[in-house]
């Protein structure tokens, strides 16, 4: 056994190291000169258009009501340029993406080992709480703590467990039941919390308490929301800490709404945080004011307060679309836009379908109180020569829409990924994870930021030329039909968004995430 293995302090990393050594060629110091470097983090990677899919009837859409509105001359481009292609197509050709096949390739691609060189640390630093010397171990376990009731703070860590497993690391959730509804079609093993845990509830139990008892003002809100999420916290970390006990991981990661979790649960343990949008945390590039609503800014500075104690934060988002932020801690980094993962999914047929531009509508996957932001916005694309679909999130009922235009569907969930393809624009709130989606299949978007980070996110869009935001307070069908007009009819605006499609399609966010979270290992 190499010196590495003999000065570690964990015994199933020397445990393993020992089988390694047993191996022909193996040991740590073998291993290391085989693969002692971080695997590339760039290179495109493909995958199939993907997400949760539920279609209402496949029929025609009807044609539009006759009104002198036109595609614009984006939507003519987008046409003329092919993009309308048949499912047989598609299936020929899949799309880039972030992640591709993960599952597949993780069944049959041979398990990689990685001990660190002597005398060189694990990239820690002075965070690290692990043995300076410490050597990493495949088979040592990545328990990732999730909840899918926060909007979009699940898909960027299923990206990142994912590449860790495609790279032969354990991983294993533990979440609430909607956590293991999303991993179960996988093959993700997930162990399951209570049902009284699971944060969607509590979550709009939270707020829908906090607007009532304040008369609906956000900033008094704020306090009473931020109350709620410390208890759940504490609630949940009480069974998180057995699984951690049971398990023995050797990393823990988690998203921002479960940095409280993991401090109570696992405060020993080497951890990561998995940001689902843009910096945050000391000196950000803009006021954390102006970025998020001010309902969210007491849970926001809450749980950034709580980042310095963590051996990693990997924001999933995009360092240029981040205001060309160059002042990230030491421990933080970038790693692109993993939220634009998708489970596979089929695409219903009629995405694909011959006919004019879509334009994409989106609001909160979490049940909240943009409803009116969809109502709004069918009713502004209502007289154009786009087909139109919105998605309404798994909680409501698109029933609860009050009317929809004859050139329009609503469906819970579809792939986003799917509609991009074929679309003109996203008309959208502004999510992170739907903004960095529309980024990289190159749409320009109109943009309505209703609440959390939202503010921040539509500013980045429009600052990078890429979007047209409307404020919350002023949105209405004419100020979006407005934006939508404007969108539209600017070209520089597309070519931009092309531009940087281009370039985010270039990388990997799900592996350079992967190659992170190693150092950890």
């Amino acid at each position: 056994m190499s010196a590495c293995c003999a000065s570690s302090s964990r015994v199933g990393t020397t445990r393993e190291c020992a089988r390694w050594s047993g191996r022909p060629g193996g040991g740590c110091d073998a291993f290391f000169a085989r693969e002692g470097r971080l695997p590339p983090v760039g290179g495109p990677a493909t995958t199939g258009l993907v997400q949760s899919a539920q279609s209402t009837s496949a029929g025609e859409i009807a044609a539009p009501r006759s009104s002198d509105h036109s595609r614009g001359p984006v939507a003519d481009a987008l046409l003329a340029s092919g993009f309308s292609r048949s499912s047989t197509e598609l299936e020929a050709h899949p799309q880039p993406g972030p992640l591709g096949d993960a599952l597949s390739r993780s069944r049959s691609r041979p398990l990689q080992h990685a001990c660190p060189p002597m005398g060189k640390p694990l990239g820690l630093g002075s965070r690290g709480r692990r043995s300076r010397w410490e050597v990493s171990a495949v088979s040592e376990g990545v328990l990732v703590v999730a909840t899918a009731g926060a909007g979009g703070d699940l898909q960027p860590l299923v990206a990142a467990a994912l590449a860790l497993r495609e790279r032969g690391h354990e991983t294993v959730f533990v979440g609430d039941a909607s956590v293991a509804r999303s991993l179960d079609p996988l093959g993700v093993e997930t162990e399951t919390l209570a049902s009284e845990l699971d944060l969607g509830p509590r979550l709009v139990g939270a707020v829908r308490e906090a607007m009532t008892s304040t008369g609906g003002d956000l900033a008094a809100a704020g306090p009473i929301v931020r109350a709620r999420m410390t208890a759940w916290a504490k609630e949940v970390a009480r069974p998180v800490a057995e699984v951690v006990r049971r398990r023995a991981p050797a990393v823990i990661v988690t998203s921002l709404f479960g940095v409280e979790v993991v401090a109570a649960a696992a405060p020993s343990y080497p951890w990561a945080v998995v940001n689902s949008t843009f910096y945050v945390g000391p000196n950000p590039p803009r006021p954390i004011k102006q970025d998020f609503g001010p309902r969210a800014m007491p849970l926001i500075e809450g749980y950034a307060s709580l980042l310095e104690s963590t051996n990693l934060v990997l924001h999933a988002t995009d360092r240029v679309f981040d205001l060309s932020f160059a002042g990230l801690p030491d421990h933080h980094h970038y790693v692109g836009p993993l939220g634009i993962w998708e489970p596979p999914s089929e695409v219903p047929p009629y995405v694909t379908e011959p006919g004019d531009p879509w334009a994409l509508v989106t609001i909160s996957s979490q049940l909240g109180d943009d409803l009116p932001l969809a109502e709004a916005a069918l009713e502004a694309l209502a007289d154009r020569r786009l087909r139109v679909v919105a998605t309404v999130g798994p909680e409501r009922d698109p029933d609860e829409l009050r009317s929809v235009p004859p050139n329009a569907r609503v469906e819970r969930t579809l792939s986003h990924a799917a509609v991009l393809e074929h679309a003109a624009l996203l008309v959208s709130h502004a999510g992170h994870g739907s903004v960095m989606k529309a980024l990289w299949y190159g749409r320009p978007m109109a943009l309505v930021p209703w609440g959390r980070d939202q503010p921040g996110v539509a500013a980045r869009a429009a600052a990078l030329g890429v979007a047209r935001s409307v404020p919350r307070e002023d949105a209405s069908p004419k100020t979006i039909s407005d934006a939508v007009d404007a969108v539209l009819d600017d070209q520089n605006m597309l070519q931009q968004a092309q531009h940087h499609a281009t370039r985010l399609r270039a990388t990997d966010p799900s592996q350079a995430a992967a190659a992170l979270l190693e150092t950890l290992l």
